[in-house]
């Protein structure tokens, strides 16, 4: 028996032979398309798994994006806090210091003061020894000695005379560094107000949240102001006159209504006294930061 396949091409075949032979070619023809559609259908499965892995890894990606961008936004807003305390505590440090030399240097004068009644109690104490010495030395003569006795007399009198004059002068002394001491007091208690009114008006509730925020850096260099702006989307200041700041910020409030929150920034070596610090800081929030329009809403009836 042959075991090839016929050859369906042969004209010699007859109708017995053919029909099993198609039969076996339509077999084969029918198996190798079950086999391919298997296939097909377990790398359809395989794709579909992948699929369905790559979108669960895509939203996992999602939700690591939206919570980075909220982690990002908190520390911003920390950030923001962190530099006006800075800001705030510089100006306190300003005023400290501002303080401190002023009581020093009339402590210096009070001090200077002192030392010369102390150097003219001195002159004076030599004198009246050299006095008495005279006394010592003229017990000879009587009528010289009398009159020296008498001129002592008078010489200890206006001694004596200008000791009290030097006892007011130390008295006043020490009643004016008693002023200065209740004067320092006083300034003291203003120092606790300002910081008040300070603490009212930029209190815990301001926030950067949802704000248009813009930095300004003050400072005073070569005793020359220098002005820097930051708008919000730039990273560098840039240098700006106080007229076009005030344009600048003007233009701001108008786009951004109730929306503009102002960042002051007071560099550690500043060159700025206290009062500097906190009348530009005071002006500039009052006019255009979103806080203080609010505050001022409340307090009007």
């Amino acid at each position: 028996m042959n075991n090839q396949f016929v050859d369906l091409r042969r004209p010699h075949i007859n109708s017995d032979s053919f029909w099993p032979s198609f039969t076996d070619i339509m077999m084969v023809v029918v198996m190798i398309f079950l086999l391919t559609s298997v296939i097909l259908m377990v790398r359809n499965f395989e794709l579909l798994d992948q699929l369905r892995t790559s979108m669960a890894a895509e939203q996992q990606a999602e939700k690591t994006i939206q919570n980075t961008s909220s982690e990002n936004e908190t520390l911003e807003e920390q950030l923001s806090q962190a530099q006006n305390e800075i800001s705030l505590l510089r100006m306190q440090m300003l005023q400290a210091n501002e303080q401190q030399n002023q009581l020093k240097l009339k402590l210096d004068d009070q001090l200077q003061k002192s030392i010369l009644v102390i150097n003219e109690n001195s002159h004076l104490k030599n004198s009246l020894n050299k006095a008495q010495t005279q006394v010592i030395d003229l017990s000879s003569n009587i009528d010289q000695l009398n009159e020296h006795i008498s001129q002592l007399n008078i010489d200890l009198e206006q001694t004596e005379n200008a000791l009290q004059d030097k006892k007011k002068k130390i008295l006043i002394i020490t009643q004016k560094q008693q002023s200065d001491s209740r004067k320092f007091s006083a300034l003291q208690d203003d120092y606790g107000s300002l910081k008040v009114k300070y603490d009212k008006l930029i209190r815990p509730a301001r926030s950067t949240k949802g704000k248009y925020v813009v930095s300004v850096n003050y400072e005073r260099i070569n005793k020359k102001k220098r002005i820097r702006f930051k708008d919000s989307g730039d990273t560098k200041y840039h240098v700006i006159s106080e007229k076009n700041l005030h344009l600048k910020l003007t233009a701001l409030k108008k786009k951004h209504p109730e929306q503009l929150y102002i960042k002051i920034v007071i560099p550690e070596k500043s060159g700025l006294t206290y009062n500097e610090a906190w009348s530009f800081m005071k002006d500039l929030l009052d006019k255009y930061d979103y806080y203080s329009q609010e505050t001022k809403k409340e307090k009007t009836p």
